[in-house]
């Protein structure tokens, strides 16, 4: 993988598509998804219910911006993690997904998600990128908690969420970036200054005390402009004070 857009963009896109797949529910061992029928479409389709390996990963695709080297990198990733999780097989992520059950095909996110070169470094664009990617579509925000499963209910921990708000995308997205605790530790400032970040954009767009208050109280196009408007700032390495605008 060339360039630290390119791996932060991969990191982006299979967090997201293992989302959509960390509930056994909406898992289907069809590689691609099915419909509220049980009928095989594509992972984009809008009225897909079910998705397997390839078909999270498209639905993903079909709304980013990924570069082609991007998708194609995860594709690698998880082919490869399909290899290890098959005793160094020739079995792809599409084929292990049909025969192996839901719990390999997270496992394969997982692996591939662990074999990404992540930045020695994590900045606070790269957890706003990650944070975004996550929260892009309506049906993967959430309101009132930092995740929510399937039915609605409010989560505690990460795993098996569908839904996050903007504060539950920014910890997920720091902790993929950060696998090992104690680098997850010395991120906590980047974690920070990405609040910081979020606080501004939302004081602007709204004059929102805080970036938790416009997630809480406005609509999904508004959070995705926040994170935006954050990105710009970040990217710019410009975080003025908001009472100061």
């Amino acid at each position: 993988m060339d360039g630290r857009t390119d791996i932060v963009a991969v990191v982006a896109v299979l967090t997201a598509a293992r989302t959509i797949v960390a509930d056994p529910a909406r898992w289907c061992a069809y590689p691609h998804a099915l419909d509220p029928d049980g009928l095989k479409c594509e992972g984009r389709a809008s009225y897909a219910m079910r998705w397997g390996a390839l078909g999270a990963l498209d639905r993903i695709v079909a709304e980013a911006d990924a570069t082609q080297d991007s998708i194609g990198n995860a594709i690698t990733l998880m082919n490869q993690a399909a290899g290890k999780l098959s005793g160094g097989g020739l079995a792809t992520a599409w084929v292990l997904n049909e025969n192996a059950g839901h719990a390999t095909t997270v496992g394969m996110f997982d692996q591939a998600l662990k074999a990404v070169p992540k930045p020695e470094t994590p900045s606070a664009p790269d957890i706003l990128t990650v944070a975004r990617r996550l929260i892009a579509h309506p049906d993967r925000w959430a309101q009132g908690a930092i995740a929510l499963d399937r039915w609605g209910r409010a989560l505690i921990a990460f795993d098996g969420g569908c839904r996050f708000c903007a504060a539950g995308a920014i910890g997920l997205a720091a902790h993929v970036l950060s696998p090992d605790p104690t680098a997850r530790r010395q991120l906590s400032g980047t974690v920070d200054h990405v609040a910081e970040l979020l606080d501004c954009a939302a004081y602007k767009l709204g004059d929102y005390e805080s970036y938790i208050g416009l997630n809480e109280h406005d609509t999904h196009p508004r959070v995705v402009a926040m994170f935006d408007h954050a990105l710009d700032m970040a990217r710019a390495d410009k975080a003025p004070n908001p009472r100061m605008t």
